[in-house]
């Protein structure tokens, strides 16, 4: 692993970890050209996904911070959001439990990487197009929570991007694009994180290294991660999935020729 291979996982994780079009096809994408066997290389798995992990978390700190406070005052806002979150957090969960031991054979195929491009492209054209909801996502109730969460879980399938199907999830259900767009990113917290610790695991047990190539990594795709957020809530809120729609479903077609 060298430091320029660590750059182009940051810049690639950073870049699309946040835009509805599937870092993890993106990555693999990136393996696939590089030629150089990162898909084996775990700390830098751990290293980029830590990095817009922390960069989520940083643009929502305030936002996370009142849902705890509000919850631990019983405010009932504070409380809805947790519940929520904790709603949609289950079908990702029991998703990654389950499949957890054949998700690095799923990026064998390009094929199927190519048609998981196909589908985010699909969802992501006629979300946008119902996208007409003012319920927020604190109002949103068991059931919008419970398919936007679904909507999560099937995003552990390569290249179904997992802001785009949370994003499309609540824009189909009725919530509206900024509050909906929150919740999307809010809700990748527990489940990123918790595919990254297991992903950590595998790491400690394979005694492997991590040098400077694996922190350029983190930082670069921590820094554009932070960035990319704030434009995907202008993105979603202008009116503007269709163009990652188009996007998708070019990147869909050119995989199936890789």
């Amino acid at each position: 692993m060298t430091v320029t291979q660590g750059l182009i996982m940051g810049v690639v994780q950073g870049l699309t970890e946040f835009l509805p079009v599937s870092s993890s096809g993106h990555l693999a994408l990136a393996r696939r050209l590089l030629h150089a066997g990162l898909a084996q290389d775990l700390g830098m798995e751990i290293a980029v996904h830590a990095g817009t992990l922390v960069a989520c978390l940083i643009y929502y700190r305030v936002r996370i911070l009142k849902i705890f406070t509000q919850t631990f005052r019983n405010e009932e806002e504070g409380r809805k959001w947790l519940l929520w979150l904790v709603i949609a957090t289950i079908p990702a969960g029991v998703a990654g439990l389950l499949l957890k031991d054949k998700v690095p054979e799923m990026f064998n195929s390009m094929t199927r990487i190519g048609v998981g491009f196909l589908i985010t492209a699909v969802i992501l054209f006629f979300s946008e197009r119902v996208a007409v909801g003012r319920i927020t996502a604190g109002d949103m109730g068991f059931w919008r929570a419970l398919v936007i969460g679904i909507g999560q879980a099937v995003a552990i399938e390569p290249s179904i991007s997992r802001s785009g199907t949370t994003i499309g999830a609540a824009l189909f259900t009725g919530v509206d694009k900024r509050s909906g767009t929150d919740f999307a990113f809010i809700l990748s917290l527990p489940s990123v994180g918790g595919a990254t610790l297991l992903i950590v695991k595998e790491w400690v047990e394979g005694n492997a290294a991590f040098g400077i190539p694996h922190t350029v990594g983190a930082l670069v795709a921590g820094v554009l991660g932070y960035l990319t957020i704030g434009f995907m809530i202008r993105v979603v809120a202008g009116g503007k999935l269709r163009w990652f729609a188009l996007y998708c479903a070019a990147v869909g077609i050119v995989s199936f020729a890789l």
